[in-house]
């Protein structure tokens, strides 16, 4: 048989070892939750990361016309959406040569 102070501290011990099961299976769901979270993340950006030069090309598409009709609606909504457009001035064309004056035969 088992003295008092015996079972007083194996029952503490047994407590305390149900309480650390508690605590575990809690921290273990947490972190479940957690990764589950992150892979979805994960996902999205691996997604993103392979539309991105479709999203540049319809963005810069976008800018293209709203500059060309002058379209100030289309200028707004890019500007909402973070997007500043700025017009370059046209390139210039080299100048043509100059006409040579026909010489003077001697």
């Amino acid at each position: 048989m088992l003295l008092r102070w015996q079972f007083a501290v194996l029952t503490l011990l047994g407590a305390g070892a149900l309480v650390l099961v508690g605590v575990n299976a809690h921290v273990f769901t947490l972190n479940r939750d957690a990764q589950t979270t992150l892979g979805q993340r994960q996902q999205y950006v691996q997604q993103t990361v392979a539309l991105e030069s479709l999203y540049r090309d319809i963005v810069k598409a976008l800018a293209e016309l709203a500059v060309k009709g002058n379209d100030q609606q289309l200028l707004a909504i890019l500007s909402a959406q973070g997007l500043s457009v700025t017009v370059d001035g046209p390139v210039a064309a080299p100048p043509a040569p100059a006409a040579r004056k026909p010489e003077k035969a001697r």
